[in-house]
């Protein structure tokens, strides 16, 4: 039998309901940048740390989920490890998707689907940085083996990280906290994992900031918009903008400029569209062609059909919702979208500049301004 080194160890530790809550002293002046789900995207975080000018005299919070999804998970590790080791302004959390790997010490049988599913792992980053691949383990206790003796180190770094970072007016933490009055006893699945906590209550005085749960996902019935949302009324700042969840995503970074008279709070984003194109007049889309369609609730019922667009019924939300005819696909006896999908049109002013996010339908694109996206008539590009 492998013996179990310090990496097992911590992942039955995480497996209980405890939670990790490592308080924090910040600054009383200065910027508190948080950017949370960089999901393996290594080259859109240093981006993002680039345009916001980050220096080791800002403190810098990254808010869980550094893997997975992206290109790079064992990059983002790295350099996650390398700002916090050269600066004691730099925090971490985990998030669930930090702590995957569990399920190889847990024995989990469907380890082997989930690997060959989801190229874009740090499971598999490890594996292949070691000159190997999944058909060279015959059973999970042997792939358990290879990360114990090849990967300890960096597994060990990720199951110290702490669940949550409480301040003086603000909590830092993956997904969100349970609605009760010792807040601090949350489970730690809600911790890493809860759903849409935007729509949820808490208890806790402070500032919840939490990422997990793209915010696109709480606008349905709005503009599609990948923006933080920011709702002090509610002590709730939400700030995933669905980087390599959604196509048409962003990283965001929340900045918290500290002030003893009180904090002003903004953000800024990067993503992966350059392609620019100018607003050549003004154009006002019509009131109901507004709506965000968003993971799971793809099921829809077409009501009208159209030159480019499709009403349809959202079968999920009860919500009508104009679709891009390219993206609406026959499924078995019904119809569905293939993709979260903008399904607004986005007002633009003549002299705009926007990132095209897809030029190749029938007579509209599909644009972004501002963390925005929508569809404007091709002429008006």
């Amino acid at each position: 039998m492998i013996p179990k080194t310090r990496s097992a160890n911590r992942i039955e530790q995480r497996s209980s309901h405890m939670i990790h809550i490592q308080k924090i002293a910040l600054p009383e002046t200065g910027r508190v940048l948080v950017i949370s789900d960089i999901h393996g995207d290594l080259h859109l975080f240093q981006q993002l740390l680039k345009k916001v000018s980050y220096t080791p005299a800002d403190t810098l919070i990254l808010n869980g989920d550094l893997c997975e999804r992206g290109p790079s998970s064992l990059g983002v590790i790295r350099y996650a490890r390398k700002l916090m080791d050269s600066s004691s302004r730099v925090f971490i959390t985990e998030g669930n998707c930090d702590r995957l790997i569990h399920h190889v010490f847990d024995n989990d049988p469907t380890v082997f689907d989930h690997l060959a599913q989801h190229p874009h792992s740090v499971m598999n980053e490890w594996i292949e940085e070691q000159g190997k691949t999944i058909a060279d383990f015959d059973s999970v206790p042997a792939l358990a083996a290879f990360y114990r003796q090849t990967c300890g180190a960096e597994i060990d770094w990720l199951f110290s990280l702490p669940t949550a970072l409480e301040a003086d007016h603000y909590l830092f933490i993956h997904a969100g906290i349970d609605d009760r009055a010792d807040w601090r006893e949350t489970s730690h699945r809600s911790a890493v994992a809860i759903p849409h906590f935007y729509t949820r209550t808490h208890q806790c005085e402070k500032n919840v900031v939490v990422g997990h749960w793209p915010v696109v996902n709480y606008r349905s019935e709005a503009i599609t918009c990948h923006n933080p949302i920011i709702a002090l009324d509610k002590r709730m700042i939400c700030i995933d903008g669905g980087n390599q969840v959604r196509f048409d995503g962003q990283l965001n970074a929340l900045i918290i400029e500290r002030n003893p008279q009180g904090d002003r709070i903004r953000f800024t984003s990067a993503d992966h569209f350059h392609k620019l194109a100018t607003i050549t007049q003004s154009y006002t889309p019509p009131a109901d062609f507004i709506g965000t369609l968003n993971y799971p609730h793809y099921a829809v019922r077409p009501l009208k059909r159209g030159t480019y667009f499709s009403l349809c019924e959202n079968i999920a939300l009860g919500l009508t919702q104009w679709i891009k005819n390219e993206y609406l696909e026959k499924k078995d006896d019904g119809f569905t979208a293939a993709d979260d999908l903008s399904c607004s049109g986005l007002p633009v002013r003549a002299g705009d500049q926007v990132a095209v996010v897809d030029d190749g339908c029938a007579g509209y694109t599909l644009i972004k301004k501002e963390g925005s996206v929508g569809w404007v008539p091709k002429q008006f590009l």
